[in-house]
């Protein structure tokens, strides 16, 4: 064999190389330069179909259990200092005798402390007035009236009594049975209106919480001074305090 035809053999071989590497490099990469197929199970190939949007309401009813009392001391004198030192002999005299009826020291707050003149008719300043305001809550709503009692008579003509709210401490266990409550609602909506209209009431396909309404403090003013002079207690009556959940449930129609 001659030197061309040698080199003619050669050169046929390196060219089946080559051809073999580029089918093996096409191999590597086919699945990544594979356009995607769409199919009956991917998402984007599934056509939404008719559905049935209803709106379900829960609501149900709590008993208070939790009392916030607003009451305060209020001091007159013809000097600021007075007026203020006084106040506060006043009012650690009220924060005791709340902590002495079993209130947490933690229950109790300062919302309010002021000191201010007092003018006349011609403005001219007649003295200084201080105040003090504390909330408590009482968590023992059967002991209530005692308590603002005892602290009424601690303090005497000083104390002022803005008045009591009423709330419900853990609404958990309600909003669970009000949002199970608006579920119901609108499954019974969801197969009135299937029935209504001759179709067959599919699947759920969302669940929204469009809103939990939590009932609000109930607030009951009261009287300035509760110096009374008999020994019965303040009657307080918690009553009750509604929690509603609103759901938003949509359905698919299945035939």
């Amino acid at each position: 064999m001659g030197v061309r035809t040698r080199t003619l053999i050669a050169g046929v071989a390196a060219v089946g190389v080559g051809a073999l590497g580029v089918a093996g490099c096409g191999g590597g990469s086919s699945k990544a330069s594979k356009p995607a197929t769409l199919t009956a199970a991917s998402p984007a190939a599934v056509t939404p179909g008719p559905t049935i949007n209803v709106a379900g309401h829960g609501e149900v009813e709590g008993t208070p259990d939790v009392m916030t009392v607003t009451m305060g001391v209020q001091t007159i004198d013809p000097s600021a200092q007075a007026a203020l030192e006084h106040n506060n002999q006043r009012a650690s005299a009220l924060i005791a005798s709340l902590e002495s009826q079993g209130v947490a020291a933690k229950d109790i707050q300062t919302i309010d402390l002021n000191v201010s003149p007092n003018f006349d008719k011609y403005f001219h300043v007649t003295g200084y007035s201080a105040s003090n305001t504390v909330s408590a809550k009482l968590r023992d709503l059967t002991k209530a009236g005692k308590v603002i009692d005892v602290a009424a008579l601690t303090v005497g003509p000083d104390v002022r009594f803005q008045g009591v709210t009423f709330s419900i401490d853990n609404t958990s266990a309600l909003v669970a049975k009000a949002r199970a409550d608006a579920i119901k609602d609108a499954l019974a909506q969801g197969r009135q209106l299937s029935a209504a209209a001759g179709v067959k009431l599919g699947a759920i396909r969302t669940i929204d919480d469009t809103g939990t309404t939590l009932p609000q403090p109930q607030f009951f003013a009261g009287r300035a001074a509760a110096n009374q002079p008999d020994a019965t207690a303040v009657p307080l009556e918690p009553g009750s305090q509604q929690l509603s959940v609103d759901v938003t449930v949509v359905f698919d129609i299945s035939g």
